[in-house]
């Protein structure tokens, strides 16, 4: 992106190369390859500090013009937090929901008389629930932004067996942080899911 400067201040901003009409001289789109020809006519690259708007209301920008490049920063105001945790709580509903949602039939399978639910799926389906309680009692339990953002990106350290060329995986593993999502992260082991290459994942 680039910047036009007129007078000291942002007249425009470009997105993409254009034709330009600047004191009534045209220029070809071309002169946007040329960094110091664009200089010459007051247009400088631009880059904006964005707003996370998962946490922050976009307010005003102003314009920081170096001698290089043109800044814009947005003011912003935090969002309210009840609403951040009511909507916290509604997606690890959903969440739950929709892992519980799978294995459904079965239920409905054993209360009209066939073949009963296997025990690991029952214990499965158990612990979501319980681990959707906890995090509802979590969630309520945040008390600012900082709070907030630090329970949808906590760090966890995955370890993992890596692949041999025969397609088997291990005795050798590595290890990597990873920020996680509390919100929609459920711990409980699905006794249909075998990855061969997990080793652990652990909160840190």
């Amino acid at each position: 992106m680039w910047s036009q400067i007129s007078g000291g201040e942002v007249i425009r901003t470009y997105s993409h190369p254009t034709t330009l009409t600047i004191d009534g001289v045209t220029y070809p789109r071309q002169v946007f390859m040329d960094k110091s020809r664009l200089a010459s006519l007051g247009i400088l690259p631009y880059r904006e500090n964005s707003v996370d708007q998962r946490y922050h209301n976009t307010g005003n920008i102003s314009y920081t013009i170096g001698e290089e490049e043109v800044v814009g920063t947005y003011t912003k105001t935090d969002k309210d937090i009840t609403v951040l945790k009511e909507n916290m709580i509604e997606h690890a509903r959903g969440k739950a929901s929709s892992i519980l949602a799978r294995d459904d039939w079965m239920s409905i399978r054993a209360a009209e008389g066939g073949t009963a639910i296997p025990d690991d799926i029952k214990t499965y389906r158990a612990e979501i629930r319980t681990e959707s309680g906890t995090k509802e009692d979590e969630i309520n339990a945040l008390s600012d932004l900082d709070a907030i953002k630090g329970y949808e990106a906590t760090s966890y350290t995955y370890v993992y067996k890596l692949q041999n060329e025969d397609g088997t995986y291990g005795p050798d593993t590595e290890t990597r942080t990873q920020h996680i999502n509390l919100v929609t992260h459920y711990e409980a082991t699905d006794p249909s899911v075998n990855d061969p290459s997990f080793v652990s994942l652990t909160k840190d």
